[in-house]
Order: C-alpha cells, then structure tokens, then sequence
C-alpha cells in the first residue's frame, strides 16, 4: 500500500488531537480526577509542492469528555470538541488519483 507525505501528515495530525481530546497518554490509562491537563504538540515540515492539506482546531480551554459505551475492543468518549477546520488548497492534479482524506 502506497501512502504519501499529505495522508501521513494528516494521520498524525488527527491522532494527536485524538490523544488530545481524550486525555489520554498512554494506551487505556485516563485519571479519574486530571488537574492539570496534558499538553500536546506537533511540529510539521512544510512541504515544497504548490498549495496544501491543512488542519487547525479553534482555540479552547481544554476538552472534558465522558466515558460511554466503552467495552473490551474498543474506549468511546462522549462530549464537544472545539471547531476543527480542513482546507485544501491543492490543484487537483497535484492529488495522486486514488488518494482521499476525510475528517469523521
């Protein structure tokens, strides 16, 4: 499976405020009672190709979300995350055919 630059760029963007928005550093681990929070980060290189896939999420005071529905395979939050916003300014030649990005 081929995958570029912009899908592996938008991966760990959406991972990161995953981890971000669920509170969670380590796999399944969530403190009852967080204080302080868990700040998160990333730096990303620019790419040199004309236009860009972009995501930015609106400034907030930190996501408070509820476990629900969680079972053995997998943990589900419930709760409001800020506004999360893609843009795409590429050339649509410039996209490799068969590629595509979604924000669910």
């Amino acid at each position: 499976m081929k995958i570029n630059r912009t899908t592996q760029v938008l991966a760990a963007s959406v991972l990161g405020l995953t981890l971000a928005g669920a509170g969670v550093a380590g796999p399944a681990a969530a403190d009852d009672n967080p204080s302080s929070g868990i700040d998160v980060s990333v730096n990303i290189t620019p790419t040199t190709t004309p236009g860009q896939l972009s995501m930015t999420v609106a400034d907030n005071n930190g996501v408070s979300l509820q476990e629900s529905g969680s079972d053995a395979a997998a943990r589900q939050f419930t709760g409001t995350l800020p506004t999360v916003t893609v843009s795409d300014t590429r050339k649509p030649e410039d996209i490799p055919a068969g590629e595509y990005w979604a924000v669910v």
